[in-house]
């Protein structure tokens, strides 16, 4: 990577806070530690459970930014230092540990300068909790001139390190937190607060994780600053005095969608049942008159069938008895003698008879051509009526166009007339004609039509010159059309303009009236405001009187009525301002609680320690000489003796020498000296005393004179021993060592005094009087450490109510509900006043700009309409419209009865006229035809006369009744069987018939008891309350039984069983418990639900729409007092916030492409950034966007309104889908990081050597890592940039914290991201399994291996330090 530095930075570098040092003090497993972090970059390594990444938390940021509940790596809350500070912990029953980092810098005088910064939190054993915490911040060094931890191992409580600090350097976690924004950055404590969220969010383990999946993109949007949460935490407080009203939606929402729920399938099941209902009486009642139709039916058929069969029987007995009568009469017939000769005379006739056929067959010829020329002549003249009727519609449509035309304005004579047409009339001629075959026959007349004649010709020319007339006239027509319609259309835009003006006109009186009752309810609601106001400053004056407080400070004056009325959080700062006041007295009461806590638990604990030593005492025990504080080896009774249990005094010393020579002997170390039988005790800690060489007689006498061997029971060491040991120490100048009566000693170059009143040690009696005379002081201060603890009790107590009584007072400060309510409502009043008022003088505004306009436009129309000689009026202007365009419609209807009719017809009557031509000339041949068969006839019924004439009369009159008799025999013959056959039959039916009668009357009853019982049923279902309703079908049943089941029958929906509303059932009644009582019964065999709450029993469909009501009603109120807080929170100071927190993040982002376009590698890999609005986003979260980056002083009152709206729906909508207090909610709904994406974009040289841009999700997963670490250390740099201009000029501490870092990346890699940290001037806190990662471009690095036992308490590390060049390790 190429280097990042400038002149300026590296000045700027040169001078910056880096880490120094860091130490943990009697937290979690740690006894007391200190890290070395010279340099200002350190790497903890160590297995899973060794406590690498809980000792990183322990120190950064945690010492810099003091929040407890921030101590976990992996969030808000992830870790609690209670159960660091009490889980296994065997001590007392508190537990005080710290925390701390020592920051250094080079000053530009070339000196150094030193900050630390830590915490202290004492734990509480007995509450299981943490009592206090305190941060400190100082330039005095731990360890150096700053001790945590005292002469007895304990730490230091808050009084104590206040004490020694100072109360300055002490602070609460603001106070720390900005102080260490302005000392080490150089910001506000607001964006400290982003910086500290960046090095959170980098330090979470899950980081890496997110590195692995690819999730830069993710990150890089969540390491942005969030929004304030000091802003966030006020406009909370705001939404959560509508808690009440937000329980009561939840409460209302949670039952709508229970009985929402549970009615989508009750409905089903009431709409099923009712249906079921219906359809079984329509079905009864259908069943019953179908069964009386077909009773009806059967009846009508059986009394047809029995007449029929009636009949049929006489009419057997009358054909039986004529056939008996026909079979009589052709027997006499055929016995007489003519009738043999009769049958020469029939051959002859059949020859005569077929002659005859032929001829009359020729005349039917005749005939059918005759009439097929009068039929062809009346075709003719029936086409050439309709040739006439066609002219004739021509004409009328001529005229019509004509008449239109002049209506219009314009003359008719443009439009042409048809031609005339020929009168359609036959001419008769008459002729006679042969139509009988008969020789005598007379000739009939007959008349002959012939049809007119003319040209067809000549006729259709004149038809086309007339439809090639018509266009101009046409043309003209259209013309007119226009120009009519569109004066037409601009006068009824003139009516409409005209019926707008007179209801702006209205609209404007009524905004009058709307404007007044609006300024009405405007001075009441600030009636009600200052009512309300009163009422609040009378609660809050009393308040005031009733303060608590042990000092002479009164409480803060509440705001007067009119700083009530004027400023709406007037009542909140009063709060504000009372609990600030008295915060001083609750910490002052809390500490001083505290303080004597302390002193009460350090009294105890001293009485222990006196009640123990005075219980030893009494039991027997001698007090010990205490041993040097370096001696640490156990004394072993049967190796030797300590030098007082050896010796006891001379007889002949006095007690004030007794006294100076025990002082001596101790001062000097001899008296609690280990003597041993041989003088060596090899490898032992101890302080030893061995006879030297002999004392120089002229210097002085030897202890031999003041001191002699006692007697020892059980004595290792032997007197003689002792006596040579004393024989060594001299008792005056000598060179050895010399002790002396007044106290004095010398040894060599050391010398020394020390006074006592009275031996303690020396001798049995000396040590039997000191446990004496210790027991008695013992007993004296146990009795004054009694009174002392009784003493600080009642002063603990006196402290512990006092900050209760504050708290209380605190607590029951007047609520300021109502005149937020009253402050909402005057709001809601003054802006709707202001709306009405804008209103009328809008639409006053708006009726005289219409008004005006239309004059003007109804001058114009006047103008246009004269000009083409028409008038103005909008019906006249319509009919001559009207007018124009039926003259073109008939213009048109006479083209079409020309083009369409009259031609074709003219060319169908030139065809059917050939066709009757063809017809004259059939009809003449058929004629002769006719004329030559029958003269053959006649020639052969001449014949036939004259051999009818010789046979006789008698004999053909006796063979025609026997012809008759016969042909009438055989057509009885054929009828009877057939109508024995029908009798038959119909006697069958007639036995069905009456069969089926009696079965359907013997149903008749039960049908109509069915019917009845089924119109019962579904009436009383109709009847029982709420049933009707839940099925969703009208809002009311009909009056009638059948309207309902046509309702009912006619829908297609889907009903629900009684099992699956039983099973919905236990899920209501489970959602409603508490508030609700559901019960189920069964009414008329049908499941009915009931629900009881605040307004008595209702039907479930009841219950349902009156909590929807309900809902709706408690959601309007709520968006009333939404509006409020919108209108002083949302639209000004967030859309603010909002806007300089996207405007930070647009120079981080410019900033990170500065460092990134620095950091390219060596094969020229770039990595690009861009911050855009997602594309996800809707249109309206997109326009809100650009909204919020319009200052609010800009912004129109739209503008703000589509912010309200936007914001609403995001807070409803996070709101409804998750759970959480409204502090989450908004953080969530209103975090602008969620509207934006970042794109990555990675820019190198492809394999065929061109250049190329790829994706994040286009890369390797190697590279994925790479890219990934190289855009977040170019992110943390770039903040750290940013921070820079605000700061001194020396530059702030940069610092990057990861935990779990570099997974799957091998060592090489790493030193490479570490080399990158280096060029960016980056110090880092860094966690990671095992690896080095070390390079020549890291000039120093700190490695801590960090063991913990599997099993036992307590934690230890190794230190390795890269030099740049090699690793060393500082005990090497």
């Amino acid at each position: 990577m190429s280097p990042h530095s400038t002149e300026a930075a590296v000045a700027e570098s040169a001078h910056r806070w880096r880490l120094h040092r860091g130490g943990i003090v009697n937290i979690w497993q740690y006894a007391e530690t200190t890290f070395d972090l010279d340099g200002g970059r350190a790497i903890f390594q160590g297995t899973n459970g060794s406590g690498k990444s809980r000792t990183l938390e322990l120190l950064l940021p945690l010492c810099l930014d003091g929040d407890l509940r921030q101590l976990g790596s992996k969030g808000f809350d992830t870790v609690s230092i209670r159960r660091l500070m009490l889980d296994e912990y065997p001590g007392g029953p508190n537990r005080i540990g710290y925390a701390w980092i020592e920051l250094r810098r080079d000053t530009p005088e070339g000196g150094e300068e030193f900050l630390t910064c830590g915490l202290g939190v004492k734990a509480s054993k007995t509450s299981q909790s943490i009592s206090d915490s305190w941060r400190f911040i100082t330039g005095r060094r731990v360890g150096i001139n700053l001790h945590l931890v005292g002469a007895d191992r304990v730490p230091l409580g808050a009084a104590q390190l206040r004490e020694l600090l100072g109360a300055d350097c002490v602070l609460d976690d603001q106070s720390f937190r900005a102080k260490v924004a302005a000392s080490v950055y150089g910001v506000p404590a607001a964006r400290y607060g982003d910086l500290l969220h960046l090095q959170r969010t980098l330090r979470n383990p899950d980081v890496g994780l997110k590195v692995l999946e690819g999730q830069l993109e993710q990150i890089l949007s969540d390491a942005l600053p969030p929004l304030d949460a000091g802003l966030i935490e006020r406009l909370a407080t705001s939404f959560d005095d509508l808690e009440s009203i937000r329980e009561n939606i939840v409460r209302l929402t949670g039952a709508d969608k229970a009985l929402s729920a549970f009615l989508s399938t009750y409905s089903g099941y009431a709409f099923g049942a009712l249906r079921d209902r219906a359809e079984a009486m329509r079905a009864a009642q259908q069943k019953l008159a179908s069964l009386r139709k077909e009773l009806a039916s059967l009846d009508k058929q059986f009394t047809g069938k029995r007449e029929d069969r009636e009949s049929a029987q006489r009419t057997i007995t009358e054909l039986e008895q004529r056939e008996s009568e026909l079979e009589s009469s052709i027997d006499a017939l055929r016995s007489h003698p003519a009738y043999s000769e009769l049958q020469n005379l029939r051959d002859r006739e059949k020859l005569v008879e077929s002659s005859r056929a032929a001829a009359v067959s020729a005349l039917d010829t005749a005939t059918r051509h005759r009439a097929q020329e009068t039929r062809s002549a009346e075709s003719v003249l029936g086409v050439l009526r309709r040739l006439a009727g066609d002219a004739d519609a021509a004409g009328q449509a001529a005229n019509r166009a004509s008449q239109q035309l002049s209506t219009a304005g314009l003359g008719g004579a443009t439009v042409p007339q048809p031609p005339p047409v020929p009168a359609a009339e036959l001419v008769a001629e008459t002729e006679s004609v042969r139509t009988s075959p008969e020789p005598d026959a007379e000739p009939t007349p007959v008349e002959r039509y012939q049809p007119p004649q003319l040209d067809a010709d000549a006729l259709a020319a004149q038809f086309r010159a007339a439809v090639e007339s018509s266009a101009q006239a046409a043309n003209e027509a259209r013309e007119r059309a226009a120009l009519t319609l569109a004066l037409h259309q601009q006068a009824r835009e003139l009516d409409a303009e005209q019926a707008q003006v007179a209801e702006i006109q209205r609209n404007a009186r009524q905004a009058q009236l709307t404007s007044t009752e609006a300024a009405g309810r405007r001075n009441q609601a600030q009636q009600e405001l200052a009512d309300a106001a009163a009422v609040w400053v009378e609660l809050a004056r009393k308040w005031a009187t009733e303060w608590p407080a042990a000092t002479e400070q009164p409480a803060p004056e509440p705001p007067s009525v009119e700083d009530l009325i004027n400023d709406r959080g007037a009542s909140r700062t009063s709060r504000e301002q009372a609990r600030q006041s008295a915060r001083p007295q609750l910490h002052e009461a809390r500490r001083a609680a505290s303080a004597v806590e302390q002193e009460i638990t350090e009294l105890r604990a001293e009485i222990r320690m006196r009640e123990g030593e005075l219980a030893e005492l009494r039991a027997g025990h001698e007090r010990r000489p205490d041993l040097p504080s370096w001696v640490e080896a156990e004394r072993d009774p049967s190796q030797g003796r300590a030098f007082y249990e050896l010796v006891d005094f001379a007889p002949s010393l006095s007690e004030s020498d007794r006294a100076g020579l025990e002082a001596a002997l101790q001062s000097s170390g001899l008296l609690n000296a280990w003597v041993t039988a041989t003088g060596q005790m090899p490898g032992l800690t101890d302080l030893l005393a061995s006879p030297a060489g002999p004392v120089d007689p002229t210097t002085g006498g030897t202890l031999n004179a003041l001191l002699t061997p006692a007697a020892v029971a059980d004595s290792p060491v032997p007197p003689e021993r002792v006596a040579g040991l004393l024989a060594t120490i001299s008792t005056g100048s000598g060179t050895g060592l010399c002790v002396s009566t007044d106290g004095s000693w010398k040894a060599g170059a050391l010398s020394g005094s020390w006074h006592k009143d009275a031996a303690e040690y020396v001798g049995a009696g000396a040590r039997e009087d000191a446990r004496s005379r210790r027991i008695a002081e013992l007993e004296d201060e146990l009795a004054r450490l009694r009174e002392a603890i009784g003493d600080a009790e009642r002063r603990h107590a006196e402290a512990g109510e006092h900050a209760s009584a504050l708290e209380q007072h605190l607590e029951v400060f007047p609520d300021d509900g109502d005149l937020l309510t009253a402050q909402a409502k005057l709001a809601t009043a003054i802006e709707t006043a202001e709306d009405a008022e804008r209103q009328v003088i809008q639409l006053r505004e708006q009726h005289l700009e219409v008004e005006q306009r239309w004059q003007a436009a109804q001058s114009e129309l006047v103008r246009s309409a004269g000009e083409a000689g028409l008038p103005a009026e909008t019906q006249a202007l319509d009919a001559a419209h009207r007018a124009a365009v039926d003259a073109r419609s008939g213009i048109d209807a006479l083209r079409e009865a020309v083009e369409s009719r009259c031609l074709p017809t003219l060319a169908e009557l030139r065809d059917i006229s050939l066709h009757h031509d063809v017809a004259v000339a059939d009809r003449m041949e058929a004629e002769a035809q006719a004329e030559r068969r029958c003269a053959e006839f006649a020639e052969q019924a001449g014949g036939l006369s004259e051999l009818t004439s010789a046979v006789g009369g008698a004999a053909q009159e006796i063979a025609d009744k026997v012809s008759g008799f016969e042909r009438e025999r055989a057509e009885l013959r054929e009828k009877l069987p057939q109508e024995r056959e029908r009798i038959s039959a119909l006697r069958e039916a007639a036995a069905r018939l009456e069969t089926q009668l009696e079965n359907k009357q013997s149903r008749l009853a039960g049908r109509e008891q069915d019917a009845e019982a089924a119109t019962t049923a579904f009436r009383r279902a109709l009847e029982i309350p709420g049933l009707w309703t839940a099925a969703e079908v009208s809002e009311e049943p009909p009056g009638e039984p059948e309207d309902a089941a046509e309702l009912l029958v006619g829908s297609d929906r889907k009903g629900s069983t009684e099992s699956t509303v039983l099973n919905r059932l236990q899920t209501l009644q489970h959602a409603l418990s508490g508030n609700y009582d559901i019960t189920a019964a069964d009414q008329h065999g049908l499941l009915t639900v009931t629900v009881t709450g605040e307004e008595g029993p209702q039907p479930v469909a009841e219950a349902a729409r009156r909590v929807s009501e309900r809902l709706g009603e408690q959601r309007g109120y709520l968006n009333e007092r939404y509006q409020s807080i919108f209108a002083d929170y949302l639209i000004r100071d967030l859309a603010e916030r909002l806007r300089g927190q996207m405007t930070i993040a647009e120079d981080l982002c410019k900033r990170m492409n500065e460092v990134l376009d620095g950091a390219r590698s060596s094969q020229g890999v770039h990595v690009q950034l861009d911050w855009q609005p997602s594309a996800a986003l809707g249109d309206d979260i997109k326009q809100a966007i650009d909204l919020v980056r319009t200052p609010f002083a800009n912004r129109s009152e739209d503008q703000d309104a589509l912010l309200r709206r936007v914001f609403t729906d995001l807070i409803e909508s996070e709101r409804d889908s998750a759970s959480g207090g409204y502090a989450e909610i908004l953080a969530r709904a209103l975090d602008y990081r969620s509207w934006f994406a970042f794109t990555v974009r990675v820019r190198d040289t492809g394999p065929d050597g061109k250049p190329r841009v790829r994706r994040l999700r286009q890369l390797s997963s190697g590279e994925t890592r790479l890219i990934s670490y190289v855009t977040l250390f170019a992110a943390a740099a770039a903040f750290y940039d940013a921070v820079s201009v605000s700061s001194d000029g020396r530059g702030p501490l940069r610092l990057v914290l990861l935990d779990e870092a570099f997974e799957r990346l091998d060592d090489p890699t790493i030193a490479r991201m570490l080399g990158l940290l280096v060029d960016l001037d980056m110090d880092w806190l860094i966690t990671w399994p095992s690896g080095w990662g070390v390079s020549p471009k890291i000039p120093k690095m700190h490695i801590y291996d960090v063991l913990r036992p599997r099993s036992g308490h307590g934690i230890a590390t190794t230190h390795t330090t890269w030099t740049g060049t090699d690793l060393q390790r500082p005990d090497a």
